[in-house]
């Protein structure tokens, strides 16, 4: 995980450096286009072109370069590609599509699983994850009907809430124990010692390195999947030129505190529940009420997510399909499109439903790897005028993320059976 993070956030430093030339180049065309008014003496600034937010140009003597080169549209990993690559940018337009709904379709795979154990739980009955895989499709077809972006955010917002009392939640029963559970014994007086000698006991039999150790290799990446893509929005988002030069640092230090609780709740959650641990965590849960409350709570979180997590994919696949908003008739077939869309992916998920493991490191493999280490220094050597060393490096990290995504696809599909979680 740790190579996994130096790589990206040198892939991201590439992907910002070359936001920040074609930024000054936007600027500069504008300030063209500026002069070429004042000589032509057109004092009509409606029909002038639009650079992105002219307005807040005009109130700052610094030009805001959020901005395309005829069209207004702003910077985004995938313009990037598209200035460097011309028609080939379809392969980063389509992996992050591809990657968006293979988000989409481990949900699709979590969600039954986590059911599954709360519903045996609560009632004592095993019930099939088919069964809540459809109903969990039932719900989700006319959520991603919706196209006011807008609209989605209650759910994202209680997603979020779910989210996060469900880490916390887990994270207290790894360390400390259910009500249920005979390890949660420790002595008030001595909590402290208690927790970090149960901690000690657990780490020390760890076996250092698991059969199933190559699907981490995509995984680790899959990790990353909303972060590259989202890089370049949330830079042009910046408004000051202070706070746009203090990003990259924030971006670094951010991301390398995520990694960092990443890695100390796998381990802690990985110690506490044993070697048998699932990918889907919270389905490996000791049985408790608290258990099953973060299991629903989770559940919940995940089925709200979905319809915002399929929106820009939803949004390419429609654009190369000529079915986005606009008329009824493209609504429709907007509608059709999103329809048929999650019922394939709920073919998949029933395909792959005691498989959440192999399927991430899969999508990590293929997709992950090449949107986070190969298109980024390419799209580098290609629009910014760089040294021998920095080229050579970019080039170097094409080649290992292409023998990592290669390697680790090959492994994931040739042992895929032994990624089974049990049914």
């Amino acid at each position: 995980m740790i190579v996994a993070t130096i790589t990206y956030l040198y892939s991201a430093m590439k992907l910002l450096e070359v936001w920040k030339v074609e930024s000054m180049k936007n600027a500069a065309l504008a300030e063209k286009m500026e002069e070429i008014q004042k000589l032509l003496g057109n004092k009509d600034e409606s029909n002038s072109p639009k650079y992105g937010s002219t307005a807040i140009a005009k109130r700052d003597r610094h030009f805001d370069p959020h901005m395309h080169d005829d069209s207004g549209v702003f910077l985004t990993y995938s313009e990037l590609g598209r200035r460097a690559f011309g028609k080939g940018s379809v392969l980063i337009s389509g992996g992050i599509a591809a990657m968006q709904f293979g988000v989409c379709l481990t949900y699709l795979i979590f969600v039954p699983q986590n059911l599954v154990e709360s519903t045996k739980a609560l009632f004592g009955i095993d019930t099939s994850k088919n069964i809540f895989l459809a109903a969990m499709l039932l719900i989700e077809i006319p959520l991603v009907w919706i196209r006011d972006i807008r609209k989605l955010t209650p759910f994202n917002i209680t997603a979020s809430f779910l989210i996060a009392f469900g880490l916390l939640s887990v994270l207290f029963i790894a360390v400390f124990g259910t009500s249920d559970d005979s390890n949660f014994d420790i002595d008030e007086n001595h909590v402290h010692e208690d927790i970090l000698e149960k901690l000690e006991d657990e780490f020390q039999h760890l076996p250092l390195i698991k059969p199933s150790w190559f699907l981490f290799i995509g995984t680790s990446f899959f990790c990353f999947e909303g972060s590259i893509t989202l890089l370049v929005p949330l830079q042009e988002a910046v408004y000051s030129q202070e706070d746009r030069d203090r990003f990259p640092r924030v971006n670094l230090r951010v991301t390398s505190s995520i990694v960092a609780f990443y890695i100390f709740f796998g381990t802690v959650c990985w110690a506490s529940f044993g070697d048998s641990v699932h990918t889907a965590l919270t389905a490996s849960l000791p049985e408790s009420d608290l258990s099953t409350i973060v299991q629903i709570a989770y559940s919940i979180a995940v089925i709200f997510t979905f319809p915002l997590q399929a929106f820009p994919a939803l949004e390419v696949v429609c654009s190369n399909t000529k079915s986005k908003v606009g008329s009824d008739d493209s609504e429709f077939k907007r509608n059709v499109v999103a329809t048929f869309i999650t019922l394939f992916l709920g073919l998949l998920a029933l395909v792959a439903i005691d498989y959440l493991g192999n399927v991430v490191s899969l999508l990590g493999s293929v997709v992950g790897i090449p949107i986070a280490l190969v298109y980024p220094p390419l799209i580098h050597n290609k629009l910014v005028k760089s040294n021998f060393v920095t080229r050579l490096l970019n080039y170097c990290l094409v080649v290992v993320g292409l023998f990592a995504a290669g390697a680790a696809a090959y492994t994931t599909i040739t042992s895929w059976n032994e990624g089974a979680e049990g049914g």
